[in-house]
């Protein structure tokens, strides 16, 4: 199998270091969007419950 990969030139790609700002950097949209979602649901949703 290790033959057949390297025939290919198949190889895992390097793990990507990221610093914890850059982390954060890419979670806020989802953070946002979390956020977003559950003041949709408190001012519209929660109401009519």
């Amino acid at each position: 199998m290790s033959d057949r990969q390297e025939q290919e030139g198949e190889r895992r790609p390097e793990p990507t270091k990221r610093t914890w700002g850059e982390r954060v950097d890419l979670a806020l949209p989802l953070i946002n969007l979390l956020i977003a979602i559950h003041k949709i649901v408190d001012e519209w949703v929660m109401p009519l419950v």
